[in-house]
């Protein structure tokens, strides 16, 4: 019975582990929402990621007034395209009568033989469609496909040819024999309505049925044009350099997705030759991530042109190193500028507002979920449409984190080894008890 404390203890301990709350994190900064939007989108401030304490964001949370943490996932960076999209109606063309077969009878009286032919006025011809028109009229876009939309809800398998022209006279084949069809029913259903085309420009196109025409009839088609959009801005976070025998050392206020670099001389009229490193920690191996060359060249008129940036592989190391062809000076010496682009989050707005983004729990575990699992049919042309929200200013600036200490001195690591001493000492005790029991009834007997 003695030993049932200390049993209790060790049961209870896990369940005594509650989750992060808001105070737990070193840096809070309130988000300004629309109020009836449900799902929203910040992008990361650098504020933020001078909070930060992990390198893989497992420190970032998004609460709701009550203290609940909110689903979120992380977005992947913006691509170079996005697709333009713009209805239009497609007419109908008149119907061609496709004549009936020709009779032919042969007789013979005689010696001779009587051939009579008897036109399609016998048998009745049948009327064929004669395919769609479709004016572009002011989508000025290359068409890099076509969506086709069809009334009658039946199951049909088809093939359909797209051509093009500027004045109705003149066409020229832009797609050929492309299938379209819609077979089965509910989950089970297939449907391909989408055409192909290699960035078209025209002002009509035709579609015909390329092949036997199916039962039913299209009405519109959609046309798809994958626009060329730049990528968010790129901000930059310059550097101050210390001299370490050959080398420049520099240190990062944050754990920022640093996917450029770029040397900045101190003064004007010069360059600077150099191979630049990085590294997470002071114990860590250096990581060779580019060679640059950086300069500033006074030009006529007095503007200054400055070396372009250098791209390097995604990283968040806060400690950089460049190793320059020429020897440093202790005075002067070039600033190491780094470019990263702020990451897209998204979270569900569960709850009542404001709701706050924090980070800077090192000892918090990763929340992050996939953005499929935040974002309903994510990856999909029916993807649900996140809100834009606004992440503002601290009220209060946070302490600044120290960047340049090894992993074995961060604070987790102390109150893990903290944890194990107490656990053993627990087990300590419980033997030590055992032990007198058992001595206890020896002495008895």
């Amino acid at each position: 019975m003695k030993l049932s404390p200390w049993l209790c203890l060790l049961v209870m301990a896990p369940a005594m582990a509650a989750p992060p709350a808001p105070a737990d994190f070193a840096l809070q900064l309130p988000i300004e929402a629309p109020v009836e939007a449900g799902l929203l989108q910040i992008a990361l401030p650098a504020e933020a990621y001078r909070a930060l304490r992990r390198s893989d964001l497992a420190d970032v949370r998004i609460f709701n007034a009550a203290g609940d943490a909110l689903p979120m996932a992380r977005l992947p960076p913006q691509g170079d395209t996005q697709a333009l999209r713009v209805e239009r109606p497609l007419v109908a063309m008149p119907p061609v009568v496709v004549p009936g077969p020709d009779s032919v009878v042969v007789s013979r009286a005689g010696g001779s033989v009587r051939v009579e032919v008897e036109g399609s006025a016998v048998v009745p011809g049948v009327a064929r469609q004669n395919g769609y028109l479709l004016a572009v009229k002011d989508f000025e876009a290359p068409i890099d496909a076509l969506v086709l939309a069809w009334s009658a809800p039946t199951p049909f398998e088809a093939a359909v040819r797209v051509r093009a022209s500027d004045d109705l006279s003149t066409w020229r084949t832009v797609a050929r024999n492309v299938p379209v069809l819609a077979i089965g029913e509910g989950e089970a259903r297939i449907v391909q309505d989408r055409v192909p085309l290699s960035g078209v420009k025209a002002r009509y196109l035709r579609v015909d049925w390329d092949g036997a025409p199916p039962t039913v009839a299209l009405t519109q088609a959609t046309l798809v044009s994958q626009r060329h959009v730049g990528r968010p801005a790129r901000e930059w976070l310059t550097l101050a350099g210390q001299v370490d025998g050959m080398r420049i050392d520099y240190v990062s206020p944050g754990l920022f997705p640093v996917d450029a670099v770029r040397l900045v001389p101190a003064g004007d009229n010069d360059v600077v030759s150099a191979t630049v490193s990085s590294r997470p920690a002071v114990s860590a191996r250096w990581q060779w991530r580019a060679r640059t060359v950086g300069y500033r060249l006074q030009q006529q008129g007095g503007a200054t042109e400055e070396g372009a940036p250098t791209g390097v592989a995604l990283t968040r190391d806060p400690l950089w190193q460049v190793a320059a062809d020429a020897a440093p000076g202790t005075a002067d010496l070039p600033r190491l500028a780094l470019g990263w682009v702020p990451e897209t989050v998204v979270f569900v707005a569960r709850g009542a507002g404001p709701f706050t983004l924090a980070m800077g729990d090192a000892d918090a575990p990763s929340a992050w979920l996939r953005p499929g699992q935040v974002v309903p049919g994510y990856g999909t042309e029916g993807a649900a449409v996140p809100v834009r929200a606004q992440v503002l200013p601290a009220p209060q600036p946070a302490d600044a984190v120290a960047r340049d200490t090894a992993p074995w001195h961060s604070g987790r690591l102390w109150l893990l080894w903290a944890v194990l001493l107490i656990a053993v000492a627990v087990l300590g005790a419980m033997a030590r008890s055992l032990w007198r029991e058992m001595r206890a009834g020896q002495d008895e007997t």
